[in-house]
């Protein structure tokens, strides 16, 4: 029958079959579209741009450093340098010479008019004026020291003054060689006393600079015999060993470590002996300042055996310290009082704006 041919059910319909799609894998690239390329083209120029932004900030940031670090000293010395430093100090060494060599006739005949040998006479001038350069010489060595700096300025101010007073009265005719032979009488006494001064202070004042100078360049040498003596206080005295009872056991592990382990000689070197000196100072100053009293530098020295610019030094680093102190807390209390004057008027304001 034509009936009994059938089509095929629907479970058995042959279907076309597709290609099944291939993975991805590192070895194929990814099939790319039209904004991947653009991406890729962007891409270079980025990394251009980023390069080039990088590179101006490290270049900025160098000139930044090289403007802020100073010139390393002696790297810029040229020639020319160092040849008008010695052309300028050749100039300064003529023109001193030309003012000790003016001044020594007057300062001669002065030294004659006194009754002076006249063989020391002719040297007496290297006292005063020699004795003047020397002054300013320590004045800058001593510059970290304000009493020695003042110190050698004063000597400057003094024999300077009294060289320039006898050279005046050399002009006005009062020591000059054609006035003793006219059988003019002796000096006023004020003149001899100013030369008899002059003549001692030449021998104190300049052996006083040179240990004052010897006191700042070498500290350690000027101090050594006080810290010597400081040292041996510091020694540790080495304890009475006990004997052991032969009938405890017990006694080498209750007796502690061997006293013979223990150091010999001082606790402290000698750099931190004199920083614990100079805390002890400045506790010394501050209390001396409270009291209401000055410290002096030559007892704050002797008293904790340090030096006496040390001693200086502690002093002012105190009397600043308490000053910046002084000062940040009177800017305190004058915010504290600003904070209560607007607290007020603002109270005063609201008051008044709520009176019926």
């Amino acid at each position: 029958m034509a009936a009994s041919t059938s089509a095929p059910p629907l479970s058995e319909k042959t279907e076309t079959p597709h290609p099944a799609p291939e993975a991805e894998g590192p070895d194929r690239p990814a099939e790319t579209g039209p904004e991947d390329v653009g991406q890729e083209e962007r891409e270079p120029r980025v990394r251009r741009v980023n390069a080039w932004w990088e590179r101006r900030r490290s270049e900025c940031a160098a000139k930044r450093t090289a403007r802020r670090t100073p010139p390393a000293r002696g790297s810029d010395r040229s020639a020319w340098a160092v040849l008008g430093v010695v052309a300028l100090a050749v100039l300064v060494l003529a023109i001193v010479g030309v003012g000790l060599y003016t001044g020594l006739g007057a300062l001669r005949d002065t030294a004659l008019a006194a009754h002076i040998e006249p063989g020391a006479a002719r040297l007496w001038w290297i006292g005063i004026d020699g004795l003047i350069v020397v002054a300013i010489v320590a004045a800058m060595i001593l510059r970290h020291d304000p009493a020695a700096r003042r110190y050698a300025l004063g000597i400057v101010a003094l024999f300077t003054a009294a060289s320039g007073l006898l050279q005046f009265l050399h002009g006005l005719g009062w020591t000059t060689a054609t006035t003793r032979s006219g059988g003019v009488g002796s000096l006023p006494w004020q003149v001899v006393a100013v030369i008899a001064v002059l003549v001692i202070g030449t021998i104190f004042c300049g052996t006083h600079l040179f240990v004052y100078t010897l006191r700042h360049l070498f500290p350690a040498a000027m101090g050594d015999q006080a810290e010597r003596s400081f040292a041996e206080t510091c020694k540790v005295s080495e304890p009475s060993q006990e004997v052991a009872e032969p009938g405890s056991s017990d006694s080498d592990t209750e007796d502690g470590p061997d006293d013979n382990d223990r150091p010999e000689g001082p606790l402290l070197d000698a750099e931190t002996e004199r920083e614990v000196r100079k805390w002890f100072a400045a506790i010394a100053v501050h209390m001396i300042l409270d009291a209401g009293g000055k410290p002096v530098r030559s007892k704050i020295a002797r008293s904790f055996e340090i030096a006496d610019r040390q001693a200086g030094y502690v002093i002012a680093d105190v009397i600043a310290d308490r000053e910046e102190a002084a000062e940040r807390q009177a800017g305190e209390e004058a915010g504290r009082l600003s904070d209560l004057l607007m607290a007020g008027r603002a109270g005063a304001v609201n008051g008044s704006g709520g009176r019926p």
